[in-house]
């Protein structure tokens, strides 16, 4: 089991809403765009100042050959529409630093395991199984890639569903 104080983190907001970057001892790094989706939260905006200050946040931008290697990684599994900007930094953050994803985001995690980043949940189970998506008509069964909404022969919606799976 991981340490949470001798452990330095990638943290998506999912940490910081439930506080856990405040813990005195935690080393974070996030990326602009995750700061910019937890700003709203005023109340304790004078803290993440002061966490910056301290040194225990800091807030470090991917390089593009990560944040490209993300993207195709999550094309391939099927996340890619599930995946906000700010989710794509911070896994393309923690491949590039080579640390721990702290997140509750299924397609966040599912992404990020596909790439070897290690995944640490908060408030729920984790991942048990990897899933790449793909989407079918229910009408006429035909399958396409997970980018697609409509069916191509007969109009219908497309539903996700996953064809490919690893347990742990």
């Amino acid at each position: 089991m991981l340490s949470w104080a001798s452990e330095e983190f990638v943290v998506d907001s999912s940490a910081f809403y439930v506080g856990l970057p405040f813990q005195s001892s935690l080393k974070c790094y996030t990326t602009k765009a995750v700061y910019d989706e937890i700003e709203h939260i005023k109340k304790g905006y004078y803290r993440l100042e002061a966490l910056i200050d301290a040194g225990n946040l800091k807030i470090i931008e991917p390089e593009q050959v990560f944040i490209d290697k993300v993207i195709c990684c999550a094309s391939v599994t099927g996340d890619k529409s599930r995946l906000s900007l700010a989710d794509i930094s911070v896994i393309a953050l923690a491949l590039q630093m080579n640390k721990i994803l702290i997140s509750d985001d299924y397609a966040v995690g599912n992404v990020a395991i596909h790439l070897n980043v290690g995944v640490k949940p908060i408030a729920i189970r984790g991942i048990r199984e990897l899933r790449k998506w793909t989407t079918f008509c229910s009408a006429c069964r035909k399958t396409y890639q997970p980018s697609l909404t409509l069916c191509r022969i007969c109009g219908g919606k497309l539903r996700r569903r996953f064809n490919a799976r690893r347990t742990f």
